[in-house]
């Protein structure tokens, strides 16, 4: 391994050399210009510039947009979003066990971590009318029963198995 990474200096050193020392006339043999068309530097910086600008142009229709969306949305809050944080103590026992409270345990001390967890993906319980809580009533045809239910079962079970022998006699 040791020699892998002297052979990747050497390469470095080797090649980077081109590009540093000078010849008889003063210049190094290969600079910058030689290796890298004109334009590149120029079309990156192009590129780049237009890239920013239709970014901009993205975010201003979006903050344009954003407060008619808020307020043609009945889900967004009005208020404040719940702050609040629970505390989960967790310590590990003498046979390596975690264990996980919301009581701080006695005698423990500094062996036990704090979490303050906050909620995450909460919504606000609403109202809703007494009709639309109401579960629909499933409605069956007249004559049906559970005794009549159960002889279709059979019917249908004792079906299947002639089906299956005449599959298994083939």
């Amino acid at each position: 391994m040791k020699y892998f990474a002297l052979l990747a200096v050497l390469l470095l050193i080797g090649s980077g050399s081109f590009m540093l020392l000078p010849t008889s006339i003063g210049k190094p043999v290969l600079s910058p210009p030689q290796w890298l068309h004109p334009d590149t530097f120029t079309s990156a910086k192009q590129q780049a510039q237009d890239t920013i600008k239709a970014l901009q142009a993205q975010l201003h229709k979006a903050a344009i947009r954003t407060p008619a969306l808020a307020e043609s949305s009945n889900s967004l809050q009005r208020e404040a979003p719940n702050t609040t944080t629970t505390e989960v103590f967790t310590w590990r026992d003498r046979e390596g066990n975690w264990h996980f409270s919301d009581t701080v345990p006695e005698g423990l001390g500094r062996s036990v971590r704090i979490h303050r967890i906050k909620p995450i993906n909460t919504v606000p319980v609403t109202e809703t009318s007494p009709s639309a809580a109401q579960r629909p009533q499933e409605h069956f045809p007249p004559g049906d029963s559970v005794s009549d239910l159960l002889k279709e079962i059979q019917a249908l079970q004792k079906k299947r198995q002639q089906h299956q022998q005449a599959l298994d006699n083939l």
